[in-house]
């Protein structure tokens, strides 16, 4: 499977006015303002009874459509309202939402990545509202915090439901560190000493397995060791600091750890280079668990273990969140929107959600992760001990694209150029000078925004 990269739109596919009339959509213009549902959208924007809605969904595989469908099927049946779900890749949503907005046929309910759904929200896109609403009929309580911040609007309500979330660690062989007398790899230190130790290039084994190739997962490896050093790409003010003090310590601590990688690497590479017991450690999504169980035994699950953060200056993991948005104008399209997510994150139906796909689809309300009914599952089971660990992850969750609460969507340009992972590789594979490389991607980072 491969490993989730959900990248952000770029800072040009971000919903505005000035999007929505170069696509010839000027009478939409005026309706991108307001904070609860604006638009028509598309399912029919007038008042009275609801006899159907459309729901777009970016969970499009075949381990998760035919769950959802029996959780759609259920909600049709329960409340005589049929759904017409859709289910569409994230790498194509920008732009059926830029022209469902253009021909006003949105749909009533969207299951978004969190860019989109900020992007959205801060356009007027949405019914805070009612997600708000949702929320607190639900329980805001019981909402693990990480997933629930990356939906807030920043007043106090939210754009989005969270649905489920997926978190990143450093996965390693609970023997090799125990014969070793290692500290699991949390901590700098712990990790560096751990790859020192372990690596053995002359014998093909190497001391840690991380992104270093110029991709999407390489920065998302990154991220966590630098946000655990408070290293920003940009600040609140979306100015690029790239090349802090912070960030040159992080990139000068990747250079270090790169001499423990076998040069430049994907997921893939890391991925098999653990199950052909070439490296004892490497980082990876919570996607891990059906894939190493289904792949590699239940033996090896058992001797797996993960360290769900790391540590420096602070605590980061770094991960993706998934919500509901309601974007319908009309009270009753609002209503039954709301009715539909909270049906979705019933007790039944939420567990049969997770289920879709465990560890890439954690659940994001702490009763359902702590239920019999969540827990009694042959992958959950097998991974017993890590689940309560990947739970607890979701609090620490850092992004570079969120700082202070607030989406910069700026980031998305640095992103779509790669700008982050093109540091990475230049540190670990081409061996440049972390401050060097921090300068250099920092103008390249400013001019890419000017």
């Amino acid at each position: 499977m491969n490993y989730p990269q959900i990248s952000g739109m770029s800072h040009s596919d971000q919903l505005t006015r000035r999007n929505v009339l170069a696509a010839g959509a000027a009478g939409l213009a005026g309706g991108l303002a307001g904070c609860t549902g604006t638009f028509g959208g598309g399912d029919g924007g007038g008042g009275g009874s609801v006899d159907s809605f459309k729901y777009w969904n970016i969970h499009n595989g075949d381990d998760f459509r035919g769950p959802i469908n029996e959780i759609v099927a259920s909600y049709e049946e329960s409340s005589g309202t049929t759904v017409e779900a859709r289910y569409i890749d994230n790498d194509a949503i920008s732009e059926q939402i830029s022209s469902a907005v253009a021909s006003d046929t949105l749909p009533t309910v969207g299951l978004l990545a969190i860019q989109t759904i900020q992007r959205l929200g801060a356009d007027g896109s949405l019914s805070a509202e009612s997600a708000s609403q949702v929320i607190e009929n639900v329980g805001s309580d019981d909402f693990r915090e990480g997933p629930l911040k990356f939906m807030s609007d920043g007043e106090g309500g939210y754009y989005g439901i969270p649905a489920d979330a997926w978190v990143q660690g450093i996965w390693y062989r609970k023997s090799a560190f125990e014969e070793e007398g290692l500290e699991p790899p949390v901590t700098w230190d712990a990790i560096l000493e751990a790859a020192e130790t372990f690596h053995d290039p002359d014998n093909d084994m190497y001391g840690i397995g991380f992104g270093t190739k110029a991709t999407a997962y390489a920065r998302q490896c990154f991220t966590q060791f630098a946000q655990s050093n408070d290293a920003r790409v940009l600040d609140a003010d979306a100015n690029v600091v790239f090349d802090s003090q912070e960030m040159i310590e992080a990139l000068t601590f990747l250079s270090d750890l790169g001499e423990f990688v076998p040069g430049a690497v994907s997921f893939e590479d890391t991925r098999n280079l653990y199950g052909n017991e070439q490296e004892h450690m490497f980082m990876y999504s919570s996607y891990l668990l059906p894939d190493l169980l289904s792949d590699e035994g239940e033996e090896m699950v058992q001797n797996t273990g993960l360290a769900p953060a790391t540590e420096k200056k602070r605590r980061s993991t770094y991960g993706q969140v998934l919500g509901h948005t309601i974007f319908a104008k009309s009270d009753a399209r609002r209503q039954v929107g709301g009715d539909f997510v909270e049906h979705v994150m019933s007790d039944e139906q939420y567990v049969k959600w997770c289920h879709t796909n465990p560890g890439g689809t954690m659940p994001v309300l702490q009763s359902t992760s702590e239920s019999d009914a969540y827990l009694d599952n042959e992958i959950l089971s097998a991974w017993s001990d890590t689940i309560d660990q990947i739970s607890s992850a979701l609090g620490n969750m850092d992004r570079f694209d969120f700082v202070d609460g607030t989406l910069l969507p700026e980031f998305g340009t640095i992103s779509s150029n790669s700008l982050v992972a093109e540091a990475v590789n230049r540190v670990v594979v081409k061996d440049h000078a972390p401050d060097t490389v921090a300068k250099e991607q920092a103008e390249k980072m400013r001019n890419a925004l000017s």
